[in-house]
């Protein structure tokens, strides 16, 4: 009897090992995969950073938000219209993220409005996207095209203070690279603090 005991322990020792070993494993790798993404160009004074994994539009994209910001005279409509394409690319393009945390288009989000921003693209548009690895098997949507963006200037009324000709409503459609369904359209609002924008609504 104390001989099955101490069997029965050993094999509950051992499969418990191996269950710490595997969530150690796949802890390490996903850390790794994080890790391995490299920033690749900065537009530094806006703290807005391209990476290596971005799809070709998306880099195409940033580089004219790059031209329009390194400008003496900044054209916030222009800024506006490349803020919404480079948000829609970012956070619809599902395919080259590498789990349910890597939220695309976190950085052209207001500040105080971005945790609860990423807490709801996780348990929404985001929740079942695997980690990436080898294993993982769907077909995930990538934004292949913005097909139209209009501008105009509005007022915002934000914290009980109204934002006078300092907010922009951009209209964005576009398109997939393959159709599973999703939305394709939206509109959002940008507000402007300091020299920078950030979207604050959409819908």
């Amino acid at each position: 009897m104390k001989k099955n005991k101490k069997i029965l322990i050993i094999l509950i020792s051992i499969i418990i090992i191996i269950i710490l070993g595997l969530l150690a494993y796949h802890f390490v790798f996903q850390n790794n995969r994080e890790q391995e993404v490299k920033v690749i160009k900065r537009i530094k004074d806006y703290n807005y950073n391209l990476n290596e994994n971005e799809t070709d539009l998306y880099k195409s994209e940033f580089d004219e938000l790059s031209k329009v910001l390194s400008s003496d005279a900044i054209d916030y409509e222009a800024y506006a219209k490349l803020v919404a394409k480079l948000f829609i690319i970012d956070f619809y393009t599902l395919d080259n993220k590498l789990s349910k945390n890597d939220i695309g288009g976190i950085d052209f989000i207001k500040g105080d409005m971005r945790d609860n921003f990423i807490e709801e693209a996780r348990s929404t548009f985001y929740k079942y996207l695997q980690v990436d690895s080898k294993d993982r098997n769907q077909d995930l949507p990538e934004v292949s095209k913005i097909n139209d963006v209009s501008v105009v200037k509005t007022q915002f009324k934000y914290a009980d203070k109204t934002v006078d000709e300092n907010a922009y409503k951009v209209t964005v459609s576009w398109d997939y690279k393959e159709d599973f369904g999703y939305e394709n359209e939206a509109k959002m609002i940008l507000v402007k603090e300091d020299k920078k924008l950030y979207i604050v609504e959409m819908d």
